[in-house]
């Protein structure tokens, strides 16, 4: 597999909302010059804080983390318009493994 902060795609956080068990976040993914998606993803509590034990990243820094993967994994084309972040560890066998690594690329 590749990495996917090799050839990254521009994800834009559009909105970002709390809630009580988490986040949802409205994203826009651009695919190419002419085309982009939006998508709306979840990032419950429960997965944050396992991919960022400390707490010191930010949630937005997680969700880019995951969406990257799910691009790796599907075509931007195909990705569901709503999606729960928990949902990559059963197309990424090594996503826990892999998402703090993209964190920690992507955190300044």
């Amino acid at each position: 597999m590749s990495d996917p902060s090799e050839n990254p795609l521009p994800i834009t956080i559009i909105e970002e909302t709390e809630q009580d068990d988490g986040w949802n976040f409205k994203v826009v993914i651009d695919l190419d010059l002419d085309h982009s998606r939006t998508l709306m993803i979840r990032l419950g509590w429960v997965d944050y804080n396992f991919w960022s034990p400390s707490g010191s990243a930010r949630p937005g820094d997680v969700v880019r983390a995951v969406l990257s993967m799910f691009l790796e994994a599907i075509p931007g084309h195909e990705l569901q318009a709503k999606l729960d972040a928990a949902r990559i560890r059963r197309l990424v066998p090594d996503a826990d493994t892999r998402i703090p690594l993209l964190i920690r690329k992507s955190s300044p």
